[in-house]
């Protein structure tokens, strides 16, 4: 019997994660792509855009719950950004910043529509699939079969709406409890605390999933 542990889910994204890092490290600094972009070099904005483009539809899915609506948040989120790059004065957090302008958009988007859902479901999120297509692998497709994605997914969606997109932006994007807390506007110590009970939440519902198997 095939069981289903978020602890090794974790290492296999947090693996995929540090290999993601390396390559781009390997490239121009983000730095360097900003100051860029301020100057309107339309190539190194494209850099950005594909560097962090995974992590901003993580983000607005983390909200939305709806893969076509995070595209679109994602889109508008750096048209902003392109239009305001002279307002960031460190460039080494574009990727909190533009993270922040998704986050917001997003926010303002739930708000005009209060029947939205909440679910959250990676398998069936076409907008962060076709990303992955382009960037680099889906960690949760990586970790074995369908059924445990499904089975990861649900605990997922079980967490409230602040604890999900911690988990989400730790594991999936491996980004620090630092710039999690900048993100969310969290102090890095609640970050890891909300880290805390939900990984708690998630052994628990997938030991349970394990027993019922």
């Amino acid at each position: 019997m095939q069981t289903y542990d978020w602890e090794e889910a974790c290492k296999a994204m947090e693996a995929t994660n540090r290999q993601m890092t390396l390559t781009h490290e390997s490239s121009d600094s983000t730095e360097a792509l900003v100051l860029r972009a301020r100057e309107k070099d339309a190539d190194a904005f494209a850099k950005l855009i594909g560097r962090y483009e995974r992590t901003a539809l993580a983000v607005g899915y983390s909200v939305l719950g709806n893969g076509e609506n995070a595209s679109d948040v994602v889109q508008e989120a750096f048209l902003r950004a392109w239009q305001r790059m002279g307002e960031l004065k460190e460039p080494a957090r574009f990727a909190t910043w533009i993270c922040g302008i998704v986050r917001n958009l997003a926010i303002d988007q739930c708000r005009r529509d209060k029947h939205r859902t909440l679910a959250i479901d990676f398998g069936g999120a076409n907008a962060l699939a076709a990303c992955d297509q382009r960037c680099s692998p889906d960690p949760l497709h990586e970790l074995s079969s369908r059924e445990q994605q499904q089975i990861i997914t649900k605990a997922l969606d079980s967490l409230d709406e602040i604890s999900r997109p911690i988990v989400v932006l730790r594991y999936y994007e491996g980004l620090s409890s630092k710039e999690i807390g900048q993100i969310l506007n969290l102090s890095p110590q609640a970050v890891d605390m909300r880290l805390s009970r939900a990984r708690q939440q998630l052994r628990e519902m997938l030991a349970g999933s394990n027993a019922g198997s």
